[in-house]
């Protein structure tokens, strides 16, 4: 533990003189390492203290930035240079949404007396971590930093590819113990790093689209079936339906030009996909009792069986599961409608084969666990919030600035808010990040003054 302690200190050091790195350490880091990098506690003394490496790292970053404002303010004394600082209509939309819950975080350990470290991680999803938002917009407001970022992100996936090969090798992906499959199967791939792998699909098939330049197109080519492998990998249904919305919304504010490449390129995959499955089928009838057939064709059903229980809820372990979940944080949610129950609470649940106690925060629907807990209120912020930050990106499409990454960014927040409705995204700090980024992106992307 010395040598990580050491190692933390040295990148807190770091992170206070190069804010900006510290960011891009942040967005690579969490790409590879996932939860090991963002829910990894200190020990000391036989205890645990939930400070993760991601928290020292945005903690250097805060610090760096309080100083720079409080030596611009009262040693330069130039206004011009707090013009980045400046706080606009919907920033205090989401500061409110902060300080309601602070308010809860306060309530739950002084009069409620709920769960102190149920409540406490509750109030840093919400309230801590959503200060990416800030940090996102005042460090990246020059094309040069933006395009930087995305390239340490793209870097990250396309280490993933290293994920996807030993997923599938081993016939079972890293780290894929921790989301357990409701029907047949195994991940060759973990659920959060093929989430990863679904932004960085949107933004390269955005770059396709609308970029003129044609250095980059082989490379990017060749990784879009690669990622695809993985993202199905990860028999992730919810993160296949968000892709594909994701991808209708984008072609709807694309021109009709770029229309015609982005079917061109939709029939170009489709044909590659259909020879390569003749061939995997061919190969297969050659050496029916081979090891590789048998893997492959286990493989091959487990997707079909995991593809067609989109449409067999009924009868799904995990959809049914979120409707007795869903209709008992309904049943709360009648009695404490506008403020909620609070956080840091259990729900108890109880058919006549199942009976458990879940956390509130942790119902597999990121917006109703919000209403669940801060009633109405909390909810219409945030939904304000967002609606806000969309609405002022989708009217900068009309100057045609920054296309690529106003579309990349768009792209990316519709499958966070689908993917939302499925899993506890905001709950889950690895999860929610690059939610709070994108939208202080989008924030700058929409602003004419960055």
């Amino acid at each position: 533990w010395s040598i990580y302690l050491l190692a933390m200190g040295v990148a807190f050091t770091l992170t206070i003189f190069y804010p900006r790195a510290g960011l891009y350490a942040l967005v690579f880091l969490t790409i590879i390492f996932e939860r090991f990098f963002t829910l990894a506690p200190i020990y000391l003394n036989r205890a645990e203290y939930k400070l993760y490496p991601i928290d020292i790292i945005i903690l250097a970053i805060i610090l760096n930035l309080v100083f720079s404002i409080l030596n611009k303010i009262f040693f330069q004394k130039t206004k011009n240079q707090l013009q980045k600082y400046k706080l606009i209509g919907n920033d205090w939309v989401l500061i409110f949404f902060i300080l309601i819950n602070l308010i809860y975080f306060l309530v739950s350990i002084f009069i409620t007396k709920t769960d102190i470290h149920l409540s406490f991680s509750t109030f840093k999803n919400y309230g801590f971590y959503s200060l990416l938002y800030f940090i996102s917009f005042i460090l990246i407001q020059r094309r040069e930093d933006l395009k930087r970022l995305l390239h340490f992100f793209l870097a990250g996936a396309v280490a993933i590819i290293g994920f996807i090969i030993f997923g599938i090798i081993k016939g079972e992906g890293l780290w894929t113990q921790f989301t357990p499959l409701s029907t047949p199967g195994t991940r060759i791939l973990a659920f959060t790093h093929g989430f990863y792998l679904s932004l960085a699909l949107i933004a390269v098939i955005v770059y396709l689209i609308t970029k003129k330049d044609k250095s980059n197109f082989f490379y990017f080519y060749t990784l879009i079936p690669l990622w695809l492998v993985g993202i199905v990998g990860t028999m992730m249904r919810h993160l296949w339906i968000s892709i594909i919305l994701a991808l209708a919304v984008i072609y709807k504010f694309i021109s009709k030009k770029e229309r015609k490449i982005f079917r061109k390129i939709s029939i170009n995959y489709t044909l590659i996909t259909g020879v390569l499955l003749i061939f995997v089928f061919y190969s297969m009838s050659l050496t029916p009792n081979s090891q590789i057939t048998n893997s492959a064709g286990n493989m091959i059903e487990d997707l079909g069986k995991r593809g067609a229980s989109i449409t067999r809820a009924k009868t799904d372990e995990s959809f049914i599961w979120r409707e007795l979940v869903w209709k008992a944080t309904y049943a709360k949610f009648k009695k404490h409608p506008i403020l909620g129950i609070g956080t840091g609470k259990l729900i108890y649940v109880q058919t006549q084969n199942y009976q458990n106690y879940i956390e509130a925060r942790n119902i597999h629907n990121s917006f109703l666990a919000v209403m669940l807990q801060t009633g109405l209120l909390g909810l219409g912020i945030l939904v304000f919030f967002i609606y806000k930050n969309i609405r002022h990106l989708v009217k900068s499409f009309e100057k045609k600035k920054n296309q690529f990454y106003t579309l990349s960014i768009l792209g990316i927040l519709i499958i966070y808010i689908i993917s939302s409705l499925f899993q506890p995204y905001l709950e889950t700090n690895l999860l929610a990040i690059f939610f709070w980024i994108a939208l202080g992106l989008s924030r700058n992307l929409a602003n004419q003054n960055t």
